[in-house]
């Protein structure tokens, strides 16, 4: 019994010795800190140039628009690229290098290599079937999004 009370107190004491846990930020430095939102701008309206490739001269359009810039001077990560079809639908384009890939939870992202180049351009290898077509583009950062572009001319 009385091993087990040296035991306990033995226990309690380094329990009673044991530092809090804590955590802080620390910043170096003077003056005021300031930050700036970053706002994201109506992306330009995009063109598209339609061929017929052999060997199933399906169409496959090129569609091509002025970088976006947000308000920091740099170009946005990413766009998703949206085909409106003769019937009014509005679609984020899943076929060619349109149609990009999934950036924070976002799908259909397309990613340019090189985001602050003067154009961006991808190609839609699924409109054959959608009779008349035309295109608009929305400008990505990270979850956010700016105001979706006018629409290009239509195709057929």
């Amino acid at each position: 019994m009385l091993r087990r009370l040296i035991v306990v107190a033995f226990a309690l004491a380094l329990v009673g010795t044991a530092d809090p846990a804590s955590a802080a930020w620390a910043v170096k430095g003077a003056g005021p800190a300031r930050a700036q939102a970053v706002t994201i701008p109506q992306a330009a309206t995009p063109a598209a140039i339609k061929t017929n490739p052999a060997p199933s001269y399906n169409p496959v359009y090129t569609v091509s628009w002025t970088t976006t810039k947000h308000s920091g001077g740099r170009g946005v990560i990413g766009y998703q690229v949206r085909r409106t079809q003769w019937q009014g639908s509005d679609l984020v384009v899943t076929s060619g290098t349109c149609a990009g890939t999934t950036v924070n939870g976002m799908p259909n992202v397309y990613v340019p290599s090189n985001p602050d180049a003067t154009t961006q351009s991808c190609t839609d290898l699924d409109a054959f079937n959608s009779g008349t077509v035309s295109y608009s583009v929305v400008p990505v950062i990270g979850r956010w999004t700016g105001a979706k572009s006018a629409s290009s001319p239509v195709y057929s």
